[in-house]
């Protein structure tokens, strides 16, 4: 095989693991179209944290601490936003003060060029998001009428 065949089916396979592959967007918009406005709302915010998220990463990758404190940035003020809001819980609200600060932390040592410690925050953050999310899909289970869960 040839080094660009090689590139190629490389590229093509990293695209179709992203879900942009030809025909991945067109799928994915019309998931979207089905469902109510609000969960649409939800899933376009819910995709700019994770574009954010993806920021931070690539600046942490590449050494670039402007787009780890833009990112960081970006993603504190996700979590300011009221769409956040998704779970009056008391878990789920310490959940969104402990991001809030992770992205705050983030963004000062990135502003500090410090790579090991804006490398641990943003450990931390990605659990704290899977942890979170875990929490919400579990308590979505918990808010169902009994008569739903019945087999």
């Amino acid at each position: 095989m040839t080094p660009s065949i090689r590139t190629s089916l490389l590229a093509l396979t990293c695209l179709a693991c992203l879900g942009v592959a030809p025909g991945g967007i067109r799928a994915r918009s019309q998931q979207e179209e089905g469902r109510p406005p609000q969960d649409r709302v939800l899933s376009m915010f819910m995709q700019a944290k994770l574009d954010h998220s993806k920021d931070v990463l690539e600046g942490l990758t590449i050494g670039d601490f402007e787009q780890i404190v833009r990112g960081a940035e970006a993603l504190r003020q996700l979590a300011e936003n009221e769409l956040w809001r998704v779970n009056p819980d008391i878990t789920y609200t310490r959940y969104t003060e402990e991001f809030i600060r992770l992205t705050e932390a983030l963004e000062e040592e990135g502003r500090e060029k410090n790579i090991d410690g804006a490398t641990l925050n943003y450990v931390n953050l990605t659990i704290n998001c899977v942890n979170c999310h875990k929490f919400v899909r579990d308590r979505r289970v918990t808010f169902r009428e009994p008569e739903t869960l019945r087999r």
